[in-house]
């Protein structure tokens, strides 16, 4: 396969794949399983023919699925070839979950679902099934371990759910929903040392709704005020949320969190002249996609582009009227080319074209 082909995907929307990730298609092409990933043909990712226009929040690039319709995505944060999050976009819900931070840590997520595949017991297939699967997994482990480096021999003591985050973690101190899960277990196990995990997520990323969640949750079980990390949650994105179904991923974060944060400190922000603080305590429905527009154009005038950009996804999210998602995604590409946000200007133009 000619790698100039992702070039030319890259010239045309300004929006750049990694180097290891050009590398890994180089060698493997499509059609390729690794872990629960199955890597989409090359030909399809550069024709972009797999992203689902105001489906998909416009940061999001996808390059392999799982099958059933949810798909494994880039999250383009900057324009630095280095600026992306890699993670998994529900179809059911269109949340999108945070798994690392660079695609060779993702790589190494495949192999611990392989070898977390050869621990958990599949119920569901007979004992035959169930050593090919087995054997087909260690396979790909032995595959990636080789290629990448990664010690094998750690991987293989992991025996549950919080070995394979631990694991994750160490690796990537940047994977938002393992920070999130080794937090909240720490936690919830009497171990303080929990909530440093989660304050690391809040740094990591500060519109990934879960950490800041998850530690209001912790302060209030130990009597303790979680007002202030509330109300920041209020400002981190609706798409990005930690919400997931899948069992490896599940933190028992609400689909709804917004709602249930804003009940929670309604009565703080009586006197609040924050915009979005005055509007929620007015009866304003977080999930409101002309409140999200409006802050979207409150951050734009303010020159804060990239919060607005992320509002304008927030709308999109709200939105269920594709009429309205399209003024929307107009009005985001106008915002984006006054901000210089060019890694965005030809994804939402994309979306902009297609969407009927």
């Amino acid at each position: 396969m000619n790698r100039l082909r992702f070039e030319k995907f890259e010239m045309k929307y300004g929006y750049y794949f990694p180097l290891e990730f050009k590398k890994f298609m180089n060698k493997y092409g499509g059609d390729t399983q690794f872990g629960s990933c199955r890597f989409e043909y090359p030909d399809n990712i550069i024709n972009n023919l797999i992203r689902i226009p105001y489906e998909m929040d416009f940061h999001l690039i996808p390059f392999g699925d799982i099958g059933n319709g949810d798909y494994y995505c880039f999250y383009r944060y900057g324009a630095e070839q280095e600026e992306y999050f890699i993670g998994i976009w529900l179809h059911e819900t269109r949340n999108f979950v945070i798994l690392s931070s660079n695609f060779k840590s993702f790589l190494y997520k495949c192999l611990l679902d392989d070898y977390l595949s050869t621990v958990v017991v599949n119920e569901e297939l007979s004992e035959n099934d169930r050593m090919l699967a087995s054997a087909e997994s260690l396979e790909r482990c032995d595959m990636l371990s080789k290629e990448y480096g990664y010690d094998l021999d750690k991987v293989k003591n992991m025996k549950d759910e919080f070995d394979y985050h631990r694991l994750m973690v160490e690796y990537d101190n940047k994977a938002l929903q393992s920070l999130c899960f080794v937090g909240k277990y720490l936690i919830k196990n009497g171990d303080k040392s929990g909530f440093d995990f989660l304050e690391q997520g809040r740094k990591v990323y500060s519109f990934y709704s879960a950490p800041y969640y998850l530690t209001g949750k912790a302060l209030m079980s130990i009597n303790k005020d979680p007002k202030d990390v509330f109300i920041k949650a209020l400002k981190t994105s609706l798409v990005l949320t930690g919400y997931s179904y899948w069992e490896e991923d599940y933190l028992e974060i609400p689909e709804d969190l917004h709602r249930e944060i804003t009940l929670y400190v309604d009565k703080d922000l009586e006197n609040s002249s924050d915009y979005l603080e005055e509007s929620l305590y007015n009866g304003q429905d977080p999930y409101s996609h002309e409140l999200r527009l409006e802050m979207a154009k409150l951050y734009a005038s303010e020159h804060k582009y990239h919060n607005s950009m992320i509002e304008y996804s927030n709308a999109l999210f709200c939105c269920e009227d594709k009429s309205i998602a399209k003024e929307i995604l107009k009005e985001a590409l106008e915002t984006a080319k006054e901000g210089g946000i060019n890694y965005l200007v030809g994804i939402i133009e994309h979306d902009i074209r297609i969407l009927k």
